[in-house]
């Protein structure tokens, strides 16, 4: 199966348009380092594993390629399967469901602080706001076309999809959280920002013609655990997090623009 990479920019934000990380100074306190870049995903079902990955670079405490992350993350299974070993199998060579992700999160330090099935704007705007990341599983197709031009959008529905969420802005409505906006990092489809209406429709999209899978986890940056026995214990603590968003498997979908081919 070919490689995927990250196409070049063809979603609507254009560079000069960008919203600003209003949460850059929260998650810095938090160990997260933020960039533009998006990791892609190198097979049609790994998107679970390029998730982590850009999770992985974003707590790197330095310099070091997207290769590296990747066999950082690759080396922290066994550590998520000894926790985990009573309850299911960790492998995302044909997907990630939630429980796995949990569990590989814990494994990598990162906490989820809460599950979702339902959009909840308050909690998920404040958590970004201070500091936290958000990992999200949706339709794929439904999310990138809400930043796409008209022209290029596909009607179809795609596949069940992790995204990472790692930059916040309030919108021009400061006082509504609907109004609020998210850059995503797609494995997909690269960087881009969307409102939360697009985040939510996503969820609701996934749910709905996914049989009730989808969802997002809110997640901390834990640089205080650092034993096998802290990890292991985050990754049993994370999976119970997970059970809402179901058993389905985020994978990934062909990219959306017309102009680019997978």
């Amino acid at each position: 199966m070919p490689a995927l990479s990250v196409p070049p920019a063809r979603l609507a934000n254009s560079p000069s348009s960008q919203p600003v990380d209003e949460a850059a100074e929260a998650q810095a306190k938090q160990q997260w380092r933020g960039d533009d870049s998006a990791v892609a995903q190198t097979t049609e079902t790994d998107c679970g594993e390029a998730s982590l990955t850009q999770l992985n670079k974003a707590k790197g405490a330095g310099p070091a390629s997207v290769d590296q992350k990747r066999d950082e993350v690759r080396a922290t299974a066994a550590s998520a399967q000894r926790a985990v070993q009573d309850r299911f199998d960790v492998n995302l060579a044909d997907g990630a469901r939630p429980e796995e992700m949990g569990a590989m999160l814990g494994s990598m330090g990162v906490a989820v602080t809460k599950g979702l099935t339902n959009y909840d704007p308050n909690a998920i705007s404040d958590a970004l706001k201070a500091g936290q990341f958000g990992m999200a599983m949706v339709d794929s197709t439904t999310l990138a076309n809400s930043a796409l031009p008209p022209e290029q959008r596909k009607q179809e529905t795609g596949a069940l999809h992790w995204v990472t969420i790692d930059g916040y802005n309030h919108g021009e409505l400061s006082h509504d959280p609907m109004d609020d906006k998210f850059r995503v990092k797609d494995p997909v489809n690269g960087t881009y920002w969307v409102g939360a209406k697009d985040l939510l429709k996503a969820m609701d999209v996934a749910r709905i013609q996914h049989h009730n899978n989808g969802g997002m986890l809110l997640l901390q940056n834990r640089p205080d655990v650092t034993t096998d026995a802290q990890r292991e214990a985050l990754s049993r603590s994370n999976a119970e997090q997970t059970q809402s968003l179901g058993k389905g498997s985020g994978i990934g979908s062909k990219r959306l623009s017309s102009s680019e081919s997978s």
